[in-house]
Parts: structure tokens; C-alpha cells; sequence
């Protein structure tokens, strides 16, 4: 994970992405399309950072901050985690472990500006 993370409160909703770019056994450098789709839309709308914990961590897997909140089957990034108390505006695709969560960019940008205001995917 990268250094001066914020602290995960689960209070809040929580937004996984993948840092920058990286190399694998098929080349590089790598970026993640969806990931950046979604640093897009937090720049279009930053309030939403005020509002949810986001979470940068590096490409390799496992990837345990994840993990530790989910499993193994869903360390994929980006993730929303919803928290307890946060009303689902969309569907979730899944809930692990008591946990709501989204992966899918749209559907996040859809849901966090239900939630939170701002700009959504048309």
C-alpha cells in the first residue's frame, strides 16, 4: 500500500484504486482504465473525497487491505464499499462478508453522486 494512507473507517464508504502504473510477466507499463476513470471523476468532483475514504494500493496480489475486508474472490479495483449505515442508491453486485460493494465504474459514479451530489456517467 502506499504511504500516508488514510485510516480505513468504515463509517464512511470506501473507494479502492490502484496507484499509477506497473510491469507484469506480459510487459508494461500497465495502467488501470477503470481506476482512472474514476481518479476522473473524483477530479470532476472532489467533494466526493470529503465524503468517502479512498484508498490507493499498488497492483500486485494479493492485495490485503482488500482482502481483509472482503476475500480472495474480490480484491478487484476500483471497489466501493458502502458503509453500514450508507442507503444503496443503485444495486449492489455483491455483498461479501455483511458488506455492499460496487466495481464497476458507472455504477460507482452513479451511486456516489446519488449519495453525494455532483456529477454522474450519462
Amino acid at each position: 500500500m502506499m504511504t500516508d494512507q488514510p485510516m480505513i473507517d468504515m463509517s464512511k464508504d470506501v473507494l479502492f484504486l490502484l496507484t499509477g502504473q506497473w510491469d507484469d510477466a506480459e510487459g508494461g507499463p500497465w495502467l488501470c482504465a477503470d481506476c482512472c476513470t474514476m481518479e476522473g471523476a473524483l477530479a470532476v468532483n472532489p467533494h466526493w473525497a470529503d465524503r468517502i475514504t479512498v484508498v490507493r494500493i499498488d497492483h500486485p496480489r494479493p492485495r490485503t487491505e482488500i482482502v481483509a475486508l472482503l476475500d480472495d474472490d474480490h480484491q478487484n479495483a476500483p471497489t466501493l464499499i458502502l458503509a453500514e449505515d450508507s442507503h444503496a442508491h443503485e444495486e449492489p453486485e455483491a455483498v461479501v462478508n455483511e458488506r455492499r460493494i460496487y466495481t464497476d465504474p458507472a455504477t460507482i459514479c452513479r451511486q456516489l453522486a446519488a449519495a453525494y451530489g455532483g456529477a454522474r456517467p450519462k
